[in-house]
């Protein structure tokens, strides 16, 4: 049986070491090296080219979430999982968006860090039930609130349009055969609907959710 190679990348020694000798115990899972700082843990992960990185968002120095992307650079193989005692879906979030595979409490039994271990390793995602609820309704408030922002009537976006082409507010009121007051007061209530603070930022943003060409 071809044991799964794992690396322990966190600065609390007295928990490494409990993990380490947990996971040594364990017929199909090997302790290829561990490290206390992000930049050591790179190095060590470069080097030993392990099947599951398990990170510390908290360190001194390079911290999980610099060293996510890093680590996805030096050993693309490596399944990470983020196992820290942070369950703030924005941690959650970034953690993945990062490269993360597995997010994981440090409140967590054994059984679920054995679990998430397992899981990664054979090409799926882990998250914890305790930060699942809370990162879906994340998802949930920060969709609607998209949906929110997005939604422009047609007249807005008519002079979205004509803002991304340059034409000042006197030109696109003439085009449309509207006063400039009412230009400026279409202008306001799409800046408030895309979270922009000016023409360009309004531009950018519409471009970016393909609300104008």
């Amino acid at each position: 049986m071809k044991r799964t190679r794992v690396f322990l990348l966190d600065d609390h020694t007295v928990l490494r070491q409990a993990v380490r000798m947990m996971l040594a115990a364990e017929p199909d899972i090997e302790i290829a090296g561990e490290a206390g700082d992000g930049a050591e843990g790179i190095a060590g992960i470069a080097h030993t080219l392990p099947d599951v990185a398990i990170v510390d968002l908290k360190m001194p120095g390079m911290g999980g979430l610099r060293a996510i992307p890093e680590i996805r650079r030096v050993a693309p193989q490596a399944a990470i999982v983020v196992f820290t005692m942070y369950n703030n879906p924005v941690y959650v979030y970034a953690a993945m968006h990062a490269g993360a595979s597995g997010y994981v409490l440090k409140s967590a039994s054994r059984e679920e860090l054995l679990r998430a271990i397992r899981a990664v390793r054979q090409g799926a995602g882990f998250l914890q039930a305790e930060v699942t609820k809370p990162l879906l309704r994340r998802l949930v408030l920060d969709a609607r609130l998209e949906a929110e922002r997005s939604n422009l009537t047609l007249r807005e976006i008519e002079i979205l349009e004509f803002v991304s082409e340059g034409k000042s507010n006197k030109e696109i009121a003439s085009l449309l055969a509207i006063s400039d007051e009412t230009v400026k007061t279409h202008l306001k209530r799409l800046y408030e609907k895309l979270g922009a603070s000016d023409r360009a930022q309004a531009v950018a943003i519409a471009l970016r959710q393909n609300l104008i060409e």
